[in-house]
């Protein structure tokens, strides 16, 4: 009977236990489902945020010096050209740099049409390349340029040279794969030379290599033929050897270059 009472007495204070136990759990999850707890604002402060931009102030965009530069370039060079020009007491013909530009081009496109009827009239099929199929070419063969090369540049690539350059009009063709023509054959003595004289007058001998004179200062009959001469050798080189490596410095400023004389031009009988 004793054992019983002590069970009763222990249930009242188990069940207190319970419903204290069910009251936490229901006010933690009151708790849980409230409101979310409000999050502070942050006021945006103007100077905190802001770029300074003021360092890069005095950058200059590379492509904007670039073009700066070479505008005063110009402008010095052509200077320098109005200054030779004067010196050389010329007051005759003496077309812009565009207009000679022009007048070649027209020419140039006359003399390949020419060249191509008579290759075809000939039934001829293109340069011949069995001399330089079983040749060794140099590693540098056809490489262009940078920019003009100067005369005694060209110097260099001479027939006792692997790599050989003749220049017409200032056009630099790479021959080396003619050694039997320009390295021990008879135009040996064209290479790493300039050669308009010798094509304009007809005379290709050495005392006439590196001449230089600016035949647009000719009338225009003598002119028109002699540029005529000069764009069908042009065009041959052309269609043997491809295009130009580089340009002559000469002709750069062929502006400045002095007129041809007199004499030797009424000499000339080529047609």
């Amino acid at each position: 009977m004793g054992q019983a009472c002590a069970r009763r007495a222990s249930a009242p204070a188990d069940a207190k236990t319970n419903r204290t136990a069910s009251a936490t759990t229901a006010t933690a999850a009151k708790s849980s489902t409230s409101a979310p707890p409000k999050t502070e604002t942050l006021k945006h402060d103007p100077k905190k945020y802001s770029n300074d931009y003021s360092r890069f102030a005095d950058i200059v965009d590379s492509d904007e010096e670039k073009e700066k530069e070479e505008a005063a370039k110009n402008a010095a060079d052509e200077d320098e050209e109005e200054t030779a020009i004067q010196a050389l007491g010329w007051d005759g013909s003496n077309p812009s740099a565009a207009e000679r530009l022009q007048m070649c081009n027209d020419m140039m496109e006359l003399c390949r049409n020419t060249f191509k009827e008579t290759r075809s009239k000939l039934g001829a099929s293109g340069p011949d390349t069995s001399v330089t199929k079983a040749l060794k070419l140099p590693k540098d063969h056809k490489k262009k340029f940078d920019g003009v090369i100067s005369v005694d540049e060209l110097a260099k690539y001479s027939c006792s040279s692997d790599r050989m350059l003749v220049s017409c009009l200032g056009d630099v063709y790479d021959v080396s794969s003619r050694p039997d023509q320009y390295g021990y054959g008879a135009k040996s003595f064209q290479a790493g030379k300039d050669i308009t004289w010798c094509v304009v007058t007809g005379k290709e001998t050495p005392k006439n290599c590196n001449r230089f004179y600016d035949i647009f200062k000719l009338d225009t009959d003598h002119l028109s033929r002699y540029l005529q001469i000069v764009c069908g050798r042009l065009v041959s080189l052309e269609e043997e050897f491809g295009e130009p490596v580089g340009r002559l410095d000469k002709f750069a400023k062929e502006r400045t270059l002095p007129p041809p004389p007199t004499d030797e031009v009424e000499e000339c009988k080529q047609q």
